[in-house]
């Protein structure tokens, strides 16, 4: 039998640490009454949902309580803000879910407590039309949501304006001019661009505050590994470490490519043209060294935008094309089209949900056209204008980014939506995400070909399992061994000892199982 909202909120509270009970807040209805309707006839559904710690209460959100008034469903809300990695396995093994997870649960979720999610496949097919047409209209996505039994337990998501490559590589074209440079097209003009940046007081101010080049504290997206392309052959993107080659799994950190990378890499930061701190800083220093200063520091970096990387001092920085380790190669940018516009699990109907029916009905209301354009920036006449079929994205107050009011009034990266291509095109996109589309556009001509971008894979339960024990120790080994060869040194001579230890822990298996879940599924 279902238990009361009542029991999930203490549950919340019983495995919180103090620090995060301000992360979790119940957004209760009057006139509620026990069980699966309300006073007024209505379906009342609990619904548990992972929110970003600037979203305004579900039940403020405009767009979201018109879908619930038109599916005739009133929400019980559990909004989780902060410390849910710490909440979710208690809660799932309690047995005491609510109706509806919101970007809660993940594929290892769903494996190891598959008993407690309904399988949504015929309840699609019966009661959403809207979720039905997206997966006609995009097959692709039908078959990112399905499982490797063949089940759909999680929705996902078809986002808009969204770029194929989630970093962009950016240098401050101000001090190129300052100092009567071209912007670099190999390692070697990179190397000398870096040692004028370090040398020649570019930003003018008189002093040595340059960082000639500086990336993000982990071997993701905004790091140095982004250059792996610059080869020619690999270009990873939503997996750092792994992709495929003309149908080969390849693991980047034992090839060539990553040696070669990592030696260059010593070279610079042994000159002092990487921040001598890119180890040992964490994200908030990683921006803080760009964006609060009283000039621009970093010559050449790598993130999301200029907005979000350097602040403001965006202006002065351009795109610059990908470096070529060596004149005559054709270098590559990570790029995954399909992994950037799509999300999977974002909503899924627990096993003890007393209306699945109800709740597959509203859910499918978030995959409407109307809800879709509003389902990114927000609700009509708050983050988004409606002109018949046309939308336009409405600029924030003053004070206010762009990136701070939709986050407020949407669901965004959180939420449930369906904007394909057509639609996409009738969204006016606001000025900083136009900007990154058309920095987007530069970078396509280095994009992999898609044969060439690891697509999603599925793995069994005890594949995915093996997979987790012997990633544990392959990435302990290889981010600790990445920071080591770039700060001091030593890769030549430690190259096939460390080759010999990843075989060691696991390596060999590991690419097996990937090849294996290639082979069967591609």
């Amino acid at each position: 039998m279902k238990k009361s909202k009542k029991m999930l909120t203490t549950m919340l509270a019983a495995v919180m640490t103090s620090a995060l009970i301000a992360g979790c807040s119940p957004s209760s209805t009057e006139g509620n009454t026990e069980g699966g309707t309300t006073s007024d006839e209505k379906t009342k559904l609990e619904v548990l949902a992972v929110l970003n710690s600037l979203t305004k209460n579900m039940d403020e959100i405009p767009y979201i309580t018109d879908i619930s008034e038109q599916a005739g469903v009133e929400i019980e809300w559990t909004e989780v803000r902060s410390g849910w990695d710490e909440q979710k396995n208690p809660i799932l093994a309690s047995g005491n879910l609510p109706d509806v997870f919101i970007s809660a649960i993940g594929n290892d979720d769903i494996a190891t407590f598959n008993s407690q999610f309904l399988p949504l496949g015929d309840l699609i097919e019966e009661h959403a039309p809207n979720i039905k047409r997206m997966f006609e209209e995009m097959p692709e996505v039908k078959e990112l949501a399905t499982t490797i039994d063949g089940e759909i337990y999680g929705l996902p998501a078809v986002l808009p304006h969204r770029p194929s490559s989630s970093v962009i590589p950016m240098m401050n074209q101000e001090w190129l001019d300052n100092l009567g440079l071209e912007a670099p097209t190999t390692f070697d003009e990179f190397y000398e661009v870096l040692k004028a940046f370090k040398e020649d007081d570019p930003n003018g101010n008189g002093k040595a505050d340059e960082i000639p080049f500086d990336w993000a504290p982990d071997q993701g997206p905004y790091s140095a590994m982004a250059l792996i392309g610059a080869f020619g052959n690999y270009a990873a993107h939503t997996d750092w470490y792994n992709t495929v080659k003309d149908g080969e799994h390849v693991f980047l950190p034992e090839t060539e490519d990553y040696k070669e990378l990592v030696t260059f890499l010593h070279k610079l930061y042994s000159e002092g043209l990487v921040n001598q701190e890119v180890f040992t800083q964490d994200w908030a220093q990683f921006f803080s060294r760009s964006q609060n200063t009283e000039a621009a520091t970093v010559g050449f970096t790598i993130g999301w935008s200029f907005e979000q990387r350097v602040g403001n001092w965006s202006e002065q920085y351009e795109v610059v094309a990908p470096f070529a380790a060596e004149a005559g190669l054709a270098p590559l940018w990570p790029a995954d089209p399909l992994g950037m516009k799509t999300q999977t699990n974002k909503a899924v109907i627990t096993a003890s949900a007393e209306n699945p029916e109800a709740a597959i009905k509203w859910l499918d209301g978030f995959y409407s056209e109307e809800a879709s354009a509003q389902g990114y920036y927000g609700s009509f006449g708050i983050g988004v204008e409606q002109n018949d079929n046309q939308y336009t994205v409405l600029a924030p107050p003053e004070g206010t980014s762009e990136d701070e009011w939709k986050w407020t009034n949407a669901l965004v990266d959180h939420g449930l939506m369906y904007v394909p291509d057509e639609l996409d095109e009738r969204i006016a996109a606001p000025p900083t995400v136009a900007e990154r589309m058309e920095q987007d556009q530069i970078l396509t001509s280095y994009y992999p070909d898609g044969d060439n971008v690891l697509p999603p894979l599925k793995f069994t339960k005890e594949d995915d399992n093996e997979l987790s024990i012997i990633r544990t120790d392959l990435d302990n080994l290889i981010s600790s061994k990445w920071a080591e060869w770039i700060s001091a040194g030593g890769i030549e001579a430690e190259w096939d000892n460390y080759l010999e230890n990843l075989n060691n822990m696991g390596l060999t298996r590991y690419k097996e199982i990937y090849q294996n879940a290639l082979d069967s599924q591609y």
